[in-house]
């Protein structure tokens, strides 16, 4: 299977391929995108940039953190001492404003409960935002609090925090050129294909390959997003 992704990356073209359960098809597709971002530049006919990221899309938060936190590493890690590579990868879990924290309006969220009762687990979790500004990391926040702090869906340009803001960072660094993964859901690589057709600003970087895991699950995901 490893073989025949690489085969397909390289050419340029689309594959279709399934395994059962605990095969090992995540690895099978990192290692062929690995390995086409190695050798590309022996592939004359590839002309996409090879600092380009590869993207790969899953419907399930669960095998994205697994992506980012486990597979990732641990690949890096063979590759790196096997000399296949010559630093870990890097990669990134993409999605929507809605999963992080605004400075501003954190700050103005604490400032308002400061003297008004509150449970104190959901007080303790907003603080908590301060130091971790991805809100799904972050256990016992309130659905409530999530929507009056999280980044709102327009930033304006003269946000006085703009400089310091730790969402404008992360994009920044999922952008930069050492990211060789970014991992999203469906829906964010709909959103991306939408903003791109109707020639707004894409959301995802320009990327050299795409991987779409549980893709069986993209139809529903499409239906979704035109019900919304």
């Amino acid at each position: 299977m490893c073989h025949e992704m690489l085969d397909t990356l390289l050419g340029e073209r689309i594959a279709l391929c399934d395994a059962g359960v605990g095969i090992g098809k995540t690895y099978a597709y990192l290692v062929a995108c690995v390995l086409m971002r190695k050798y590309s530049i022996l592939m004359e006919r590839n002309s996409l940039p090879k600092q380009h990221p590869v993207v790969v899309s899953t419907s399930s938060i669960a095998l994205q953190k697994a992506i980012l936190s486990e597979y990732v590493p641990f690949l890096s890690r063979v590759l790196v001492e096997q000399g296949i590579i010559q630093t870990p990868l890097r990669a990134v879990v993409r999605k929507g404003k809605e999963h992080f924290v605004c400075d501003n309006r954190l700050e103005q969220r604490i400032e308002a409960i400061r003297h008004k009762q509150k449970n104190a687990v959901q007080r303790e979790a907003l603080l908590s935002l301060r130091k971790h500004y991805d809100m799904d990391t972050v256990k016992d926040l309130s659905g409530f609090d999530r929507r009056l702090v999280c980044v709102p869906k327009f930033c304006p340009r003269e946000c006085p925090g703009r400089q310091m803001c730790r969402y404008q960072r992360y994009l920044e660094e999922s952008k930069k050129q050492d990211v060789f993964l970014q991992i999203c859901n469906h829906n964010y690589l709909l959103a991306d294909a939408f903003h791109r057709r109707e020639e707004y600003k894409p959301l995802l970087a320009d990327y050299r390959a795409l991987v779409v895991d549980e893709a069986h699950k993209l139809p529903e995901a499409a239906r979704q997003m035109l019900v919304c």
